[in-house]
């Protein structure tokens, strides 16, 4: 495959899908590993879809993330969406601990912990992210990630639920820089309360990225699985590495 056809492919995923008003997800499946002295940029931006809905709604992230040791890295992010006006979403700041180095058995593991203010009467909260990576062989590995997330300020219910999410990955290197695989994202509702089957949110769908010189473009496509998900979700990357 060609860098040109990489290219293409990774912009027709994100032009191609019809704008539409769902939950978004703009998220990722983060890996437990932290590289001393580095640190990296990005631009993230996702867009929905229902084929019952026809309103719109984008969402843009900048990311600016910096490694201490090889041990912790930090990482701020801002991120915008798009209701017929660009507008500010939120702010929020990530602390990533690689408590367990990959060695002579492959695995590797970590503990995020985030916290983010919204704009407006949305909820503050802080999230808690326990990630791990299994790597099958030199160019093949997969991904999973526990999460906990609790309100710290009074949603619109007047409630600071907890709730319970995962996410999942399996990742293939190629030559020449490209890399595909696939993720799954699941919300199951909150921690005391897991929503019916129907009412939970799920996500799967194939990823692609090709990186060269520190720079790298990612696309990803996401199906919904259930009535409560939106139909369609598409995501473009483009990140530096320092």
């Amino acid at each position: 495959m060609s860098r040109a056809t990489v290219l293409a492919s990774l912009l027709s995923m994100t032009l191609l899908c019809p704008a539409g008003f769902v939950k978004a997800n703009n998220g990722g499946v983060h890996g437990p590993n932290v590289n001393a002295d580095t640190h990296s940029a990005e631009f993230r931006m996702n867009t929905t879809n229902s084929d019952d809905n026809t309103d719109g709604r984008e969402q843009y992230r900048v990311h600016y993330q910096r490694a201490f040791n090889d041990r912790l890295q930090v990482r701020m992010v801002l991120q915008y969406r798009d209701f017929g006006s660009v507008e500010y979403d939120n702010v929020k700041a990530e602390f990533l601990y690689n408590y367990k180095k990959a060695s002579s058995d492959k695995y590797a593991a970590a503990v995020r912990i985030d916290a983010r203010t919204r704009r407006g009467q949305r909820p503050e909260d802080i999230a808690i992210h326990w990630t791990h990576q299994y790597n099958i062989d030199k160019s093949l590995f997969v991904r999973g990630i526990a999460i906990l997330d609790k309100n710290i300020t009074e949603n619109g219910a007047g409630e600071k639920p907890t709730t319970i999410a995962s996410r999942f990955s399996i990742t293939k290197r190629l030559n020449n820089g490209l890399m595909i695989g696939a993720e799954m994202y699941n919300n199951y509702g909150e921690l005391n309360d897991i929503s019916d089957s129907n009412e939970q949110r799920h996500q799967l769908g194939p990823t692609i990225m090709y990186s060269q010189d520190g720079w790298y473009i990612y696309g990803r496509y996401l199906s919904g699985l259930t009535s409560a998900t939106s139909d369609h979700n598409v995501s473009l990357r483009i990140g530096k590495r320092f």
